[in-house]
This record gives structure tokens, sequence and C-alpha cells, in this order.
């Protein structure tokens, strides 16, 4: 399939917000839209839209982490989300985003790039799998509240 892939700006917010419900549809708006504000004000952080025929079809971000589980460099770009509309998935918009990631990331010189799934998430991970991610290790994050 035939997609563009450019990087999302502050005009965006309206056609980002809309994917985002997709993938995250337990945040809040507000919550979604502090998030993209937050994005577009990093150095280190950035989200790029899929679009055939003028229509967004999909969306990944991109996050240059200090430190990701399993990867051996520091500091290491990392796949932050990636989301593809249901009636344009197993057509190679997933993949086309992460190898435009991938293509940034070894222009800017890195030799690894990270990604995490929730454990729960299986589709995901075939995803990564399919997309040549090696699973490197599962972690549980606890947290606990102070008094």
């Amino acid at each position: 399939m035939d997609v563009t892939i450019r990087e999302l700006h502050a005009g965006d917010v309206e056609l980002w917000l809309t994917m985002y419900r997709q993938l995250w549809p337990n945040h809040s708006d507000a919550a979604l839209v502090a998030e993209m504000q937050r994005i577009f004000k990093s150095s280190k952080r950035s989200a790029y839209v899929a679009e055939h025929k003028g229509a967004a079809v999909g969306f990944a971000e991109y996050a240059l982490r200090d430190y990701a589980n399993g990867c051996h460099s520091q500091p290491v770009p990392f796949l932050e989300g990636v989301w593809v509309s249901e009636e344009y998935r197993s057509q190679g918009i997933a993949r086309a985003l992460v190898q435009y990631l991938e293509k940034k990331a070894r222009l800017a010189g890195f030799s690894e790039f990270g990604s995490d799934v929730e454990l729960s998430n299986y589709q995901s991970q075939l995803m990564h799998e399919r997309l040549g991610f090696v699973q490197t290790e599962k972690v549980i994050f606890y947290r606990k509240v102070l008094d």
C-alpha cells in the first residue's frame, strides 16, 4: 500500500487526537493533548502520521531514551507507540512507520532500536516480532504510595 509519512506538528492536534483516542481509549482528551504538547516541546520526542490518499491511517511515536531495558547502547531510539486504523491493518502500514523510524535512527548513528509492549497485548507482541524485534526480557512494575 502506498503511504506518505510525515512528522506531526502543532496544527495536527485534532487529527492526532482522533487516532490517539483509538490507541489509548481510557485516557481523557485533556491528558492526551497534554502528552502531545510535551512531545511538541521535546527535543528527544517526535510523532509521525501515515497517510493514504490524503487520509490519516496510522501514526507512530519516536523517542530518544537515556536507557531501554534489553538494549546495550545509550541513549536508545525507542518506539513509544504505533497505531494503525483497523481497516488498514495487515497492509504494511505499521511496517512502513517502523522502517521510517529505524532509518531516522540509523542516519543519526544508532545501532539498535527499542520498544515495549504490555504483557496483555498479544497482538502488538506478534506485530513486533513480525517487524524483527526480539524479546529481551519481561518486567512487572510495582508502585507504592508513600504517606
